[in-house]
């Protein structure tokens, strides 16, 4: 899991969807990346603007040190980042796509330099920058993940998720990105789009949304995964 970004920190919490994931036998690690506030305000100016880069670089790091101590292997380890943390997963599938198996970008952030054109992009300026300052436009485009998908690459099966309504993110965003990432993918790995056409952000889904959200990525991650109780069977009717 990643975010990054405004200086929001994963601080300790009851994470039940970190224990219906353990049940299932998986590890869960909540990664404190720059651009987060974990470690105070200069850690959030770490990943910010021109420094953005460091919140996936760290990420990516975080990957490497999982594998590295044994715990998981590429083929076996998911990535999911929400809203913000769309740059982080769209940047470290783009630079490292063999590093990881599944990408979950949940309403995410991943053409900043298209920001400004969404109801939220005005506020958006003041965390990621904008494009009418020379400067500013190069960050926007570094943190870009629409534009550093490349062809003939062998990319991760991922799951994008978009709400209709959603007037953080709009949905032609990661719908947008979900179109050249098949389009450029030569992987035989899956890359689902599933689109909410009653939903917006995800801030107030029902309960019952939210856990019906949970239950496709998860089932999506598990598939990929290849957790036996997550393939496809045969009908036995056919």
């Amino acid at each position: 899991m990643g975010y990054g970004a405004s200086g929001i920190s994963y601080s300790p919490f009851y994470a039940r969807i970190a224990l219906l994931w353990a049940i299932k036998g998986g590890i869960v690690a909540y990664t404190h990346i720059r651009g987060g506030g974990e470690k105070g305000e200069e850690w959030h100016l770490g990943g910010y603007k021109k420094t953005k880069p460091n919140s996936w670089k760290d990420f990516i790091s975080c990957i490497e040190y999982v594998h590295k101590k044994g715990y998981s292997t590429p083929e076996k380890t998911a990535i999911w980042g929400s809203s913000a943390g769309g740059i982080v997963m769209g940047r470290t599938m783009t630079e490292r796509p063999d590093l990881v198996k599944v990408v979950i970008m949940n309403v995410g952030l991943l053409n900043t330099i298209r920001l400004e054109e969404s109801p939220n992009g005005a506020n958006g300026t003041k965390e990621f920058g904008t494009i009418k300052n020379k400067d500013e436009f190069g960050y926007l485009y570094e943190m870009d993940s629409y534009h550093h998908i490349k062809k003939g690459v062998k990319y991760p099966a991922t799951l994008i998720t978009g709400g209709y309504n959603d007037p953080r993110v709009p949905v032609w965003m990661p719908t947008k990105f979900a179109a050249k990432l098949m389009a450029n993918n030569v992987s035989n790995n899956p890359i689902l789009l599933k689109v909410d056409f009653n939903g917006g952000h995800g801030i107030d889904n029902t309960k019952k949304k939210t856990q019906e959200n949970i239950a496709d990525i998860f089932a999506f991650a598990l598939w990929q995964l290849g957790h036996p109780d997550y393939q496809p069977k045969e009908n036995p009717d056919k």
